[in-house]
């Protein structure tokens, strides 16, 4: 598959979920490796709120 293939499927996805889509590719394992806390129901939540930063690196 190519880039713009992808690109063009991913844009598809998005715009079928309403304008916004959220995936899901080893999130938690790589926000743990930072140092966030993920022992809660709600952890990704919380780690947008209290280390935004982290979705960075």
């Amino acid at each position: 598959m190519g880039f713009e293939k992808g690109a063009s499927l991913l844009e598809d996805l998005t715009e079928k979920a309403g304008g916004c889509a959220v995936m899901d590719g080893g999130f938690a394992t790589q926000f743990e490796s930072h140092g966030a806390s993920i022992n809660f129901k709600v952890w990704s939540a919380l780690c947008l709120i209290k280390d935004p930063h982290l979705i960075k690196q």
